[in-house]
This record gives C-alpha cells, sequence and structure tokens, in this order.
C-alpha cells in the first residue's frame, strides 16, 4: 500500500515524482547564501614566505603561518566563513580559510596543509619531491587547483620535476614563495601567494607552473635569475602563461595540454645517478672521465653557445663518446641564459656525432628532471629513452610546429567579423576571436559537426573557453552524447573539470542524460564528481529506485558515486525504497554494485565503482532481461 486513506504516504510514495525535476540541482545556502566557490590546497614545504627571525638568521617555523594568514584581510574572509558556517560545511577550521569575493564572483576556498618538518629549499631532495607528488594525487579529486610553497633557492628544480612526475595532469597546480617573509612589513609573499591562489581556483590550466611578482610561468621553464630581486625568476624561451595586472590574463594559446584520455597518476620513481656537467676553457679529460664514471647514468653537459664544444680535443670526445656508447644518456644544453642548441658549427656537429643527444632550448634544471624522470622508468629500452629526451614531453622545449600553419587573417568567417568591427590589428583580431570561440566551439558541439570543430582548432582558438554561461563544447558534447565529438575535444586537450555557471562539469552533464559511453571515456580520462556534484543527491536517487530508473542510477554508479551511501529525506537508502517499492531491477543492481564495490575496498585493486560490469548490465535491462546477481 503506498498512501493510505488519511493521505499519508509510506516512504516509498514520498520518493515517487518524476526523475527529470531532480536533473538539475542548486547550490546549498545556509543563513548566508553562499557564492560560487573554487577549492585550493596549499602545500607548505617550508621557504622563505614563512620563516622568522632566530637571533639574525632566518628559520622555518611550524604552526604559525595560518594564524598570520587569519590575520590578512586580503588572504581571509573570517565574517563569511562565520555567516556561511563554512568551518561546519567543510568539517574543520583550523586550516581552512576563504579569500574575498573575487572580480569573477568566486570565493576562493583553501586548507593549508603544513610539512614537519618545514623545510629550507636547499634541502629538499627527490624524496621530497615524492611526497609532493603523492600529495597532490591523494588530495586530486577534493580539490580543483593546488599551490605549493617553496623556498625560491630550488623552486625551479621541483617544479621541472613535478612537471614530469605528474603524468596526465589535468588540474593547475603552482609552486610560489617569496623573498621576503610574509610577517614582514614589506613583503613579496602576500601578493604571490593571493596571485597564485587567484590562478589555480579561477582557471583550468593543466601543467604545472611557477607565479612570481605578477606572472605566471610554466613550471619547466622557468629559472632563478635574482637571489636579491622580487622579480626572481624568469623563463627565458617562452613567454609567461599568465599575468597578474589590472585584470588577470592567461594566454591560453600558450598553455600545454596533455591530449591524452588517461587519468592522472604520479610516477614517483626519480633517478638519482643524474648530474650536471658545465664546459669551461681547459678542462681535462680526467675531470670529464670522472664525472661519466658509474653510477652515473644521465648527464646535462652544458656547452657554449648553441651547444658547442671543442672539436680539436680527441681526448675529451673519446670520454664522450665511451660513455654514450655503454648506455649513459648526455644530453647538451646551452651555457646561456636564453637560446638554443642547433647544429650551426661544427663544434655543435661533433658533440650530436659522438652519441650526445640535443637539447634544444631546454634549462639545465628541466633537463636535469627529465633525465631523472626518464632513467626512473626502468622498463624503457635505452633506445626509447634517447626518443624521449628528444621530445617534448610536458612543453619544456619548443616543438618544430609539423605541416604549414593557419593564420587568423586565413579565416574569411573572422576577417568578415573583423570588418564589420573596423579591427585589424593582431592584438583586435585575438580579441574577436577570443569572443566568438566558445560560441562558434557550443554550436559545433551541439551540432556534432567535427570538421568546424577541427577548423577553429587550427585557428588557435582555445576549445576549453567557456561562454556566458560557463559552458565549454565539451558540456555540450556531453549532453548530446557524442561519443566520437567528445574523444576528438579530449585529444584537442578539452578539460573535463570546467565547472558551468551551475557548478556542473561535463560528466555531471553527460549523467544528468544518461550517455553512459561518454560517461566511461571521461571518467577513463580521470573526470570525477566534486562534493558539490553530488551533495544531497540522495533523495533523487531514492526517486529513481522508486521509478525503476536502473539507467539514471547506473549512470550515477559509473560516475563514480557510491550508492550506498546517499540517503533520502526519510534517512533511507536507494536500495532500502527499492525493496519497499518491489523494483525487483534495481534491487539486483543495486545490490550487484554494493558487492562489487565491497570486493574492491577488500582488494584494494580499484578505487572506484567497475565500469564495464555496469555497462553490460544496462544493455541487459535495455534488452529486457532481467539483472541477476552474479
Amino acid at each position: 500500500m503506498e498512501a493510505s486513506s488519511n493521505g499519508v504516504s509510506s516512504p516509498a510514495h514520498s520518493h515517487r515524482r518524476s526523475s527529470s525535476q531532480c536533473l538539475r540541482r542548486f547550490p546549498s545556502t545556509s543563513s548566508l547564501e553562499r557564492e560560487p566557490e573554487a577549492r585550493v590546497l596549499v602545500i607548505n614545504t617550508g621557504g622563505t614566505i614563512g620563516m622568522m627571525y632566530c637571533g639574525d638568521v632566518l628559520a622555518p617555523r611550524a604552526n604559525t603561518f595560518v594564524q598570520v594568514l587569519r590575520r590578512l584581510p586580503m588572504l581571509h574572509d573570517e565574517a563569511y566563513a562565520q555567516q556561511t558556517h563554512l568551518y561546519d560545511h567543510y568539517g574543520s577550521s583550523e586550516n581552512i580559510l576563504v579569500l574575498p569575493l573575487s572580480k569573477h564572483h568566486k570565493r576562493i576556498v583553501y586548507t593549508v596543509l603544513e610539512y614537519s618538518p618545514l623545510l629550507d629549499s636547499c634541502n629538499i631532495t627527490t624524496d621530497d619531491w615524492a611526497v609532493i607528488a603523492k600529495d597532490i594525487e591523494k588530495h586530486y579529486k577534493a580539490y580543483d587547483g593546488f599551490v605549493v610553497l617553496h623556498g625560491t633557492d630550488t623552486m625551479a628544480y621541483t617544479a621541472s620535476a613535478l612537471s614530469f612526475m605528474c603524468e596526465h595532469l589535468g588540474k593547475t597546480i603552482i609552486l610560489t614563495g617569496s623573498q621576503v617573509p610574509i610577517f614582514e612589513m614589506r613583503s613579496d609573499g602576500r601578493d604571490n601567494l593571493l596571485g597564485a591562489l587567484l590562478f589555480a581556483g579561477h582557471f583550468v590550466i593543466p601543467e604545472v607552473g611557477l607565479y612570481f611578482h605578477h606572472k605566471l610561468y610554466r613550471g619547466c621553464r622557468v629559472t632563478k635569475v635574482d637571489a636579491g630581486s622580487f622579480k626572481a625568476f624568469q623563463s627565458p624561451n617562452m613567454p609567461p602563461l599568465g599575468n597578474a595586472q589590472v585584470d588577470m590574463k592567461v594566454t591560453w594559446e600558450e598553455v600545454w595540454r596533455s591530449n591524452t584520455t588517461r587519468p592522472f597518476c604520479v610516477h614517483t620513481n626519480m633517478n638519482r645517478n643524474v648530474g650536471l656537467l658545465r664546459l669551461f676553457p681547459g678542462i681535462t679529460a680526467a675531470t670529464v672521465r670522472a664525472f661519466l664514471q658509474p653510477p652515473m647514468e644521465g648527464v646535462v653537459l652544458e656547452s657554449y653557445g648553441t651547444g658547442n664544444a671543442p672539436d680539436n680535443r680527441p681526448d675529451l670526445l673519446g670520454e664522450l663518446r665511451g660513455a654514450t656508447a655503454r648506455g649513459v644518456l648526455v644530453v647538451n644544453c646551452t651555457q646561456c641564459l636564453r637560446g638554443s642548441v642547433c647544429e650551426t658549427y661544427a663544434t655543435g656537429k661533433v658533440l650530436n656525432d659522438n652519441g650526445v643527444i640535443p637539447g634544444g632550448d631546454m634549462t639545465p634544471e628541466a633537463a636535469l628532471a627529465k633525465l631523472s624522470y626518464i632513467l626512473g622508468k626502468e622498463k624503457l629500452s635505452l633506445k626509447k629513452r634517447r626518443e624521449m629526451l628528444s621530445e617534448n614531453l610536458r612543453g619544456e622545449m619548443t616543438a618544430l610546429r609539423q605541416g604549414p600553419t593557419i593564420s587568423l587573417r586565413d579565416s574569411k568567417f573572422i576577417q568578415f567579423v573583423a570588418r564589420a568591427l573596423s579591427v585589424s590589428s593582431k592584438e583586435e583580431l585575438e580579441a574577436v576571436r577570443d569572443a566568438i570561440a566558445p560560441i562558434l566551439a557550443c554550436a559545433a558541439a551541439k551540432a556534432g559537426d567535427i570538421h568546424t570543430m577541427e577548423a577553429l582548432h587550427e585557428l588557435g582558438m582555445n576549445l576549453s573557453d567557456q561562454d556566458y554561461d560557463g559552458r565549454t563544447a565539451l558540456h555540450v558534447a556531453a549532453c548530446e552524447g557524442n561519443l566520437m565529438l567528445v574523444d576528438h575535444l579530449l585529444g584537442y586537450g578539452a578539460t573535463v573539470y570546467a565547472k558551468d555557471r551551475y557548478g556542473c562539469t561535463p560528466l555531471r552533464n553527460a549523467v544528468m542524460f544518461r550517455h553512459l559511453d561518454v560517461i566511461k571515456l571521461l571518467r577513463q580520462t580521470g573526470a570525477h564528481l566534486s562534493q558539490d556534484e553530488y551533495e544531497g543527491l540522495g533523495p533523487e536517487l531514492c526517486t529513481m529506485a522508486v521509478n525503476g530508473d536502473v539507467q539514471g542510477l547506473m549512470a550515477w554508479n559509473l560516475a563514480g558515486l557510491n550508492l550506498a551511501t546517499q540517503l533520502g529525506y526519510d534517512q533511507r537508502t536507494p536500495l532500502q525504497v527499492a525493496k519497499e517499492a518491489n523494483q525487483k531491477e534495481v534491487v539486483h543492481f543495486l545490490e550487484g554494485a554494493s558487492q562489487m564495490k565491497e570486493q574492491n575496498l577488500e582488494t584494494g585493486q580499484v578505487k572506484d565503482l567497475p565500469r564495464v560490469e555496469a555497462l553490460s548490465l544496462d544493455a541487459a535491462c535495455t534488452n529486457g532481461n532481467d539483472v541477476d546477481d552474479e
């Protein structure tokens, strides 16, 4: 019986309503309506930014950094935190802070994870790199971006290392620090931390970056150039990814995209048997021989000019030839701050002839990290390692463009719009492109027009640009269920983490319209539900269970949601409600999903709910067959 004569509904009936009413959910509110938020994890490894004077010298001081941040209005809004019960929502008040509302109408909520002990960056080792990478991996699904506080002396080395260690990266990781402690009256630390938080919270830049003195650089392109200036870092051979001036701007055409459909992971086995060898006039063969002896496996050779070395020193060249013959990887980088290695001179070609690998315009820091990373992949052959050293893996070197390039001026459509708006300069054309790109991309996605999407990509349009509702082409393609177009967009580096004005990701849109094949592909790429997307979802799931909406439940299951932990208004799970409503197919599916989840937790082999099994269950239901427990 679903309803009594007095009109009181049973638990099952209380959930019986159209599941389409639940397709779009809005963020919950408290005593004061919460504004759109992004979550950032700040990993405090140490460095000058958090140091205090002990006598006459600076030294790390534990458990003081967060206390100081709470007293800085630009870095924490206590009134907002109290009025919205922010600490109750996130479960702790000890290390959670929130920025004032930004010009992008968003709040950055950040959590500080402080290492113990705090380190001077001079003491950082490859083991510390692994700890940082693992912490990012551990918290990857819970945060929208990451900021790593680090000392400046070895920050470029750590930024380069993390660039390689973080594989298939889809979120923003930014290293920053300061030349003067944040506690001091005159400090660059406040602006550096604020800028890093804003870039990490507002933009999905799938790179490891380094933010310093109003500029965001690619992490594997920077080097420290000044010990006493706030302009401590430069990116000699590449422009910044972003600038924080009156407005915060990202140069999207410079952003590196992995073009991968694999989920994020970290590679922490970095080989320590690598080193830097700098040529100088009169260097002896004995010095080179001693440096190249085992256990040395990889060397960054810092040569002159465009990659030159003495070609009248057979003893020196013999040592290099002997080392490369026995498998030592030697990469040639220039000693100059700017420029690239090339075979302009005979003295440059002679190194190539003796097995030395050209390093292009890599910085020594990036080349060293790349060697350590590649040598750490123990199953690779020597040939494959040499090939990878010549490849542009993370944007660490300038790659030659393949094929003809298309200019904005080659687009008749752009020309027509430009003439109508009376613009002609490159900057104005780029502004026109950036304004119409998301609209064109979303329209092409709605129509399933892959050819137009390819043309937009060739014109340099950022296919992850968001329209007036914050939606990207991937959002639209996911809604339409166009698997081929979704795959194309992912191949172009479209981000799976962009959120529209309602807080929905492309994965949430695919779940909304039950496109199971799209959900599977997005999940394989690393997409996951954010807390805001599944918070308070229990009643909707219970409605699906009562209505026999197996496909809807499968969509959420496939998206990685643990259905067994979701509760309805009456504190019942979807499984309990399905049993009450005698929805046998739903019961079979939910019991099977729960059993598979328990098996995964027991074995520790699979972190998320299985994908292929869910699809097979869906196929059975679609064909009208009963779904039995496995």
